[in-house]
């Protein structure tokens, strides 16, 4: 809980919390700030500009990001992970017009991943977070295992909490008197663990104002490494903030969901898929460090609202490596414009330019792909997905390998591959590339293998991608029996020839998934897993069998599976 307003170099929390969406809850005129942290826009006539943000001062290895691995609605959350002696904390830190008397609603659920480590909430005055009026005013925090709050000066225990848990709290804030009524549920249950009323404030000051709320690990000790998740944070005037539903919280907005949502965009005709994270235009730490000085994040909020950014306007913004961004940026939004009206020539233009002022900008390439279909320049497109390759767990990339698939009209060669038992995809002397058939390929590795093979690259790239797109237009054409059956024979190709088949299981059960037989699906995910030695890969299959057994209502299995995913993303 920072003592005054933040004008450190903002941070990657910054961006992320500005592209999160307010949420649709009470009456729109009662919201103060509302943030469910979705790709979508929906104020209240009365919600104002929000500033959020992590405070480091260059020492900090904390972070505040979205995250999709936990939620309660929607389909995202807000991670927030301290780390103890590093010499500063991350914050998520909002704002909203102040508020002198009546009665306030402050609505918000948390999850934290070990108990033990301190976390603390609150709500705050113009004296910031200060023991005085107009200060502090509401402190919630957990202590030893136990969550505590703050009345009357004093740390009041409350109950022990579990990890992996969601809790939802209320706070009904009456400032006139200086006292609140809290009340907290636990996911899965009806009746309240704390029901708490007329409780003095922080303080015990009547009248204390409030204009700001806080999340952090451990803002004065800097003991915490605290990883907790918050999500639908909710400020209002009326009560019906403090009475939005709360049932068993959702996980993460599955694959096979935000794999129809795409190809739904895509049914009709091209167009540029959404930005989901600020990896995908290239954006950094430092390069949010260098927009917040410069008092530019307005701009960057109006790109991940989907404002356009003009040509003229991204090349003359700034200075530096996020000035490229910006250029980028502009570029890829005239290229989408030129998608969308069927110039897909014109957008490819604009997306290579993008691709060249950043190329690491996931979402530039992964648009080319889709002009590069438009105008059946196929060989190119392969290319363009092989730099890709290593987030083949994007839906975004699924649907555009279907999508090319599709553009293409020749898949039958996927289906002869099985077919041939001397099969040259499945001879990883006579095809190189099937090294690379999990892994990304970077740009100059992809030259010198084009130089070394010559004439037979085109050939040998097609038989590496193929196969899945045949495999993701099955998904596509809702033919999931078909999707699971050549995923499963293709899977037992790899095998005889030597090569990890583990991606092809795991494929075979994402079908299974999607047909909904979840018994089948547990079965193939376990089979990859038993194949898998990458970390990263280890957990997206032990996501997709937490989402089996929430979707199966067994919780305590679900529970035990994200705490193993929780801890294989710490080694």
């Amino acid at each position: 809980m920072a003592r005054r307003v933040p004008r450190e170099p903002l941070t990657r929390a910054l961006l992320v919390l500005l592209i999160a969406a307010p949420a649709a809850a009470a009456g729109s005129g009662s919201i103060l700030a509302s943030y469910s942290f979705e790709d979508t826009v929906a104020t209240g006539p009365d919600t104002f500009a929000i500033f959020q943000a992590a405070r480091h001062v260059g020492t900090g290895q904390g972070r505040v990001s979205l995250s999709s691995a936990f939620h309660v609605s929607g389909y995202r959350s807000v991670e927030i992970k301290d780390v103890a002696g590093d010499g500063d904390f991350p914050e998520l830190q909002g704002y909203f017009p102040v508020r002198t008397a009546g009665r306030l609603f402050f609505h918000f659920a948390f999850l934290t991943t070990d108990a033990k480590e301190e976390l603390n909430v609150a709500l705050a005055g113009p004296r910031f977070f200060q023991m005085e009026k107009d200060g502090i005013a509401f402190w919630l925090g957990t202590r030893e295992g136990r969550l505590v709050h703050v009345s009357d000066g004093i740390p009041k225990k409350l109950f022990p909490v579990e990890a992996f848990v969601w809790y939802a709290v209320d706070v009904a804030y009456d400032l006139g008197a200086g006292t609140y009524a809290l009340t907290i549920h636990r996911e899965g249950q009806e009746t309240p663990l704390v029901a708490l009323r007329d409780q003095p404030n922080t303080i015990r000051r009547a009248g204390s104002a409030v204009d700001k709320f806080s999340f952090v690990g451990s803002p004065y000790g800097d003991t915490s490494s605290v990883v907790y998740y918050v999500d639908d944070v909710v400020i209002g005037t009326d009560e019906s903030v403090a009475q939005l539903p709360f049932v068993a919280p959702g996980r993460r907005k599955l694959f096979v969901d935000l794999f129809a949502e795409y190809q739904r965009q895509l049914r009709e005709r091209p167009r540029c898929l959404p930005l989901t994270s600020p990896d995908d235009v290239g954006l950094s730490s430092a390069d949010l460090a260098d927009l917040g000085r410069a008092g530019l994040m307005d701009m960057v909020r109006g790109v991940f609202a989907g404002d356009p950014v003009e040509l003229a306007d991204g090349e003359r913004r700034g200075q530096g490596r996020w000035r490229q961004v910006f250029g980028a940026v502009a570029q890829w939004n005239a290229g989408c414009q030129a998608l969308d009206a069927g110039d897909a020539r014109r957008s490819l233009a604009h997306f290579e330019k993008a691709s060249a002022l950043v190329p690491e900008g996931r979402i530039f390439t992964l648009s080319s792909v889709l002009a590069l279909a438009g105008m059946k320049r196929f060989a190119e497109a392969d290319e363009r997905l092989l730099l890709l390759a290593d987030g083949r767990d994007d839906p975004r990339y699924a649907v555009v390998s279907a999508y090319v698939g599709l553009a293409r009209g020749d898949l039958d060669r996927a289906e002869a591959w099985l077919r041939d038992p001397a099969s040259r995809v499945l001879d990883r002397e006579a095809n190189p590339l099937l090294a690379f058939f999990r892994k990304s390929v970077p740009a100059d590795l992809l030259t010198a293998l084009r130089a070394q093979l010559g004439a037979a690259f085109p050939g040998l790239l097609d038989e590496t991608l193929v196969a899945e797109q045949y495999y993701y237009v099955q998904l596509w054409k809702g033919q999931y029996d078909a999707a699971r059956d050549y995923a499963l024979r293709m899977g037992e190709r790899l095998r005889r020839a030597g090569v990890p088949a583990s991606v092809w299981s795991e494929r075979a059960g994402d079908a299974a998934f999607y047909r909904r037989d979840l018994a089948e699906a547990r079965q193939l995910y376990d089979d990859a897993i038993r194949g898998e030695k990458d970390n990263g890969l280890l957990m997206v299959l032990y996501l997709k069998l937490a989402d089996i057994a929430h979707l199966s209502g067994d919780l305590e299995t679900e529970r035990a599976l994200r705490e193993h995913y929780y801890g294989a993303l710490t080694e």
